[in-house]
């Protein structure tokens, strides 16, 4: 069970990288939704020490939809990335430092997101060369093998 997480919060997403999300889940349906996409691009994020920062963010996501498991995927990125427990407490809604514990799991997603897609070959010029079945071969061999760290 996650040890802290706000209910409230929304988990930013890069607006650049709306449109490719959205074709992996609506078009594609390699992912039932954009928690699953940001969850496995925070894990190769991580994986590849690819934290990159973003300023543009697209709707973000309710926190609620993430299951316990993704949250704690998310209190450990921001105990790693903090290296201090004092980041996983409980802060006032004054403090600046409130949303920060999940900075970390939104970088990692946003850096892991082009490794994902480029390990899964995804073509977003030439859409029709982009075959799901293919797509899902290559996506579970990578969460069954150490590919997900081969960039």
């Amino acid at each position: 069970m996650p040890i802290n997480i706000d209910t409230t919060y929304r988990i930013n997403r890069n607006a650049d990288q709306e449109d490719q999300m959205r074709y992996l889940w609506k078009e594609l349906k390699i992912f039932n939704d954009y928690h699953q996409i940001l969850t496995i691009s925070a894990l190769i994020g991580y994986a590849n020490g690819a934290y990159v920062p973003f300023n543009n963010s697209a709707e973000p996501v309710q926190i609620i939809n993430f299951e316990d498991r993704e949250k704690d995927l998310m209190n450990f990125m921001a105990y790693m990335k903090e290296g201090n427990q004092s980041i996983l407490q409980e802060k006032s809604k004054d403090d600046p430092d409130r949303n920060k514990m999940y900075q970390a799991f939104e970088y990692y997603a946003n850096g892991g997101f082009p490794i994902l897609c480029k390990k899964l070959g995804i073509d977003f010029i030439d859409k029709a060369k982009n075959k799901r079945v293919d797509i899902l071969r290559k996506y579970y061999k990578m969460l069954l093998t150490s590919d997900i760290l081969d960039i």
